[in-house]
């Protein structure tokens, strides 16, 4: 069965693994996580399978990132920043994440930049 909402659930995908980049997902993490998979406009299908990327570590390079269009990379990658400062701490392997999200999603430098910056990561 294909995938209804794949842009949502890819970004959700992300975020997941973004809130994983540390190891763990901590309270506020999956609490966070939760919520935004609930508003989600997803199928049950869908839903399931976002809420096991809670329970099972995924990466991101188990993610396929080039099926993410171009005009929503920048807005996922903030999205990201936000999921790995959620618990304030953010650990050295979240900003390597951050650094091969960045890559993967082909942004440059400066928008990066500029992105975090406004993130304060």
């Amino acid at each position: 069965m294909a995938d209804k909402n794949p842009q949502v659930l890819l970004a959700l995908e992300v975020w997941i693994a973004a809130a994983w980049a540390d190891g763990v997902i901590n309270e506020a993490e999956e609490a966070g996580m939760k919520a935004v998979i609930n508003i989600a406009k997803l199928t049950d299908d869908e839903r399931q399978t976002a809420m096991g990327w809670l329970k099972q570590k995924i990466e991101l390079e188990d993610i396929n990132v080039s099926q993410i269009p171009p005009d929503e990379r920048v807005n996922i990658f903030a999205a990201a920043l936000g999921v790995v400062a959620m618990d304030e701490d953010v650990a050295a392997t979240e900003k390597a994440f951050l650094e091969r999200l960045q890559i993967a999603l082909q942004i440059d430098d400066a928008t990066a930049s500029s992105v975090r910056k406004r993130a304060g990561v």
